[in-house]
């Protein structure tokens, strides 16, 4: 890979593509870990965007070049602002890679964030991973609208020629690379829990035990001709609130899932985010003004959360003395009454919130979802619209502290609480709701009065 070029186009230009699927039950993560390797050890630094703004996909890009994946919506995000956010986000970074599936029958629609969307939005050269054992099934799909494919699944390199003399010849398109079969790893890849990052360890395995095989002039011809990206309304912050906020973030095996630029936003309107760890801390971080629970998996950690008492007492005794808390998913799983397995065990946590969080086994896929916030709280006025993804991993038996209004048929609740707490079952990226991140800068109406989150939900 020619270095140099990426050096000489990425201002203004910016290297950028987008990467996806575009047959049903095809999966580019393999291709995308021997790319990334690929392009790390010929000096080039990618930064991924996932296409729908959903914590629930599994990761390999921090593994490989240290830096998290971020996330862009055409569903819940404007044009602007997703153009905004790619650029805001490349710093130190040469080759934008966003990553998703491609629709390519005319009658498709993919619900959520769509990537074709995001190609017109961003001008991004188009790569298709083709999954060839899939050829092998269903035959050849018709050419799709993109500008290369990087074939996976290949199960011969003495087959590989005839493979790109076909695509090139029926298709009229270049073949930048392909991939061996790597059936062992990518085995133990689709054994990791959702949300969770693939480890550096597994990513090496599968680069070191695949044939990787890619043409670099293609690849940099596809992604160095992209043209200059600008932003027409850039999202610049005039006016900062009067009031900067300590925001405590939970961090650590059990939480770990947060959208990279929706906390940056928060800083950059002045509040300090600090870290602290549900699972080994006792106490909370000194002057936590608002406390934040991302999503994680603490159904693996239930236990000890529970006998961390005086976490639990931390956070209860926050409450009760008008501090706010947002939970998101297991977040909000945390602050329930108890956790329930789908055995019928249970384990005892926060009990901040009148409600059951009920895990759900299997790995369902996050659901777009928008809701219609019914009554007023510390986050989200009443009447306000909140788009973001439903994990189908957790339900709520929540009666009395629903905060959102029915919206199907079975009435399950997707945002419970009271005024000053809040639990939410969807992803929600702050950074595409403005009148959200505004909220964690509006002093609190409760600061020396005891609070009951209980008698305020009842």
């Amino acid at each position: 890979m020619p270095v140099d070029l990426f050096k000489q186009t990425r201002m203004p230009s910016l290297p950028r593509l987008a990467i996806g699927t575009i047959q049903e039950d095809a999966d580019s993560q393999a291709v995308l870990i021997a790319l990334l390797d690929m392009l790390r050890r010929n000096g080039i630094q990618t930064q991924c965007f996932a296409a729908q703004a959903s914590l629930s996909g599994q990761w390999a890009s921090q593994a490989i070049t240290g830096l998290p994946a971020r996330y862009l919506d055409s569903w819940i995000m404007s044009r602007e602002l997703c153009r905004d956010l790619l650029l805001r986000s490349m710093t130190g970074a040469d080759l934008a890679a966003v990553i998703g599936r491609f629709e390519v029958r005319p009658d498709e629609h993919l619900a959520g964030g769509n990537l074709n969307t995001l190609c017109k939005w961003l001008d991004l050269p188009r790569l298709a991973v083709v999954d060839v054992a899939l050829i092998d099934r269903r035959g050849l799909p018709k050419r799709p609208n993109v500008d290369a494919v990087f074939l996976d699944h290949v199960p011969h390199r003495r087959t590989l020629d005839g493979m790109i003399t076909d695509i090139e010849t029926l298709w009229g398109l270049p073949v930048v690379g392909a991939l061996e079969n790597t059936e062992s790893a990518r085995n133990r890849i689709a054994s990791l829990a959702p949300g969770s990052s693939i480890p550096k360890d597994l990513c090496e395995q599968l680069v070191a035990g695949s044939g990787v095989h890619w043409r670099p002039d293609l690849f940099a011809r596809l992604v160095g001709g992209a043209a200059a990206l600008s932003v027409d309304s850039p999202c610049e912050i005039h006016d900062l609130p009067a009031w900067k906020p300590t925001i405590a973030v939970a961090y650590d095996e059990a939480f770990f899932g947060y959208f990279p630029s929706a906390l940056d936003q928060l800083e950059l309107l002045g509040a300090q985010v600090v870290d602290f760890s549900p699972l080994y801390d006792e106490n909370l971080p000194p002057g936590t003004e608002i406390v934040y629970l991302g999503c994680g998996r603490p159904e693996s950690f239930a236990h000890a959360l529970a006998e961390n008492h005086c976490m639990k007492s931390a956070l209860r005794s926050h409450v009760a003395h008008g501090g706010r808390i947002y939970g998101e998913v297991g977040g909000a799983a945390y602050l329930s009454q108890a956790i329930e397995y789908p055995d019928g065990e249970t384990q005892r946590m926060c009990g901040i919130l009148p409600a059951v969080a009920r895990f759900q086994t299997g790995n369902p896929a996050p659901e777009p979802m928008e809701v219609v916030v019914a009554q007023d709280n510390w986050l989200a006025p009443q009447g306000s619209r909140l788009r973001g993804y439903r994990s189908g991993r957790w339900r709520f038996e929540a009666p009395g502290c629903r905060l959102d209004a029915p919206h199907d048929s079975c009435c399950r609740p997707d945002l419970i609480g009271c005024r000053c707490v809040v639990g939410s079952l969807i992803h929600l990226h702050f950074a595409a709701f403005p009148e959200i991140l505004q909220s964690f800068f509006r002093r609190p109406l409760v600061s020396s009065s005891l609070v009951d989150p209980w008698q305020i939900a009842s």
